[in-house]
């Protein structure tokens, strides 16, 4: 069980992001997705679920203890922290011994995602994409009861993705309690049983209907304005993208229109872990409806 009561976050780096307060909980063997952008405070209640971020108030308790590494939880960031001397195949050894489980063919944990060539590769020569499906081989394959992932659908190969969600599904049945965090719609509809949907650092709604509300959306679509310093580069990356009906920028400002709110988030996500860039401002503006 996780419980969260009255938690207030903010985040101490650019941009600034807070959440809360919210409150909720989390029952074992189910699966939960924190739905919408960094913007929105979802990968900092995600870091706060795994002890990586201290509340301002408030409080979080995973089986009636506070947060924190350990046996009972595994934690993948979205750019995780694995050491980079190691090969992969020992890396996972040495995991299993920390958590106290049984050892297991590395081979074997790698082939959940159908990444068992990776074994004898060392960590620090693997690319972005590969690191990532190593840290979730760990979490997954592991007895952890608590999954706690980052966007774990982005940046895999995509014959993994169908793996990464029958996998989570299996932990799941085995009594795990599951949260990843996306800005996907579509992602978080594949892996979460329960949505929870965050604006702007506030619980909006929280369902298992996933057909019963999706970010409100006017008839000609959604508007979102952008601030970076990096705008320049945002615009270079957002222009000609699909997602999009228009895109505009000006100094440190970008306009951009479009139908999917949730697909514009993301691609927006995207493309500034693709440019290298920060945002300081990112809001939707909902467009009157027509009388």
């Amino acid at each position: 069980m996780i419980e969260v009561a009255d938690l207030l976050l903010r985040s101490s780096s650019r941009p600034r992001v807070e959440v809360g307060p919210v409150s909720f909980s989390l029952a074992p063997g189910a699966s939960y997705a924190l739905v919408g952008t960094a913007a929105d405070g979802v990968d900092l209640l995600l870091e706060a679920l795994a002890g990586e971020v201290a509340p301002r108030r408030g409080s979080v308790k995973i089986a009636e203890g506070p947060p924190g590494p350990g046996r009972a939880l595994a934690y993948v960031a979205h750019v995780p922290c694995l050491p980079e001397v190691f090969r992969v195949d020992a890396y996972l050894r040495l995991a299993s011994r920390l958590r106290g489980e049984p050892p297991a063919l590395p081979e074997d944990r790698l082939a959940v995602l159908g990444v068992a060539p990776l074994a004898r590769r060392r960590i620090g020569g693997l690319s972005q994409e590969e690191a990532r499906a190593v840290a979730l081989v760990e979490a997954l394959t592991s007895q952890a009861s608590v999954l706690l992932l980052a966007e774990p659908l982005v940046d895999l190969d995509p014959r993994a993705v169908g793996r990464v969600a029958a996998a989570l599904q299996a932990r799941v049945e085995a009594g795990a309690t599951a949260v990843v965090s996306t800005a996907s719609l579509e992602d978080a509809s594949a892996l979460g049983h329960d949505l929870l949907y965050f604006d702007r650092g506030k619980l909006a709604r929280r369902t298992s209907d996933k057909e019963a509300w999706a970010p409100p959306m006017g008839p000609r679509g959604a508007r979102l304005f952008i601030r970076s310093e990096g705008a320049r580069f945002l615009l270079a990356e957002l222009a000609g993208n699909p997602t999009f009906d228009q895109v505009h920028g000006e100094g440190a400002d970008l306009v951009v229109t479009g139908k999917d709110p949730v697909a514009m988030a993301a691609a927006v996500a995207a493309a500034t872990r693709q440019a290298n860039v920060e945002l300081d401002l990112l809001r939707f503006e909902q467009p009157e409806r027509d009388a």
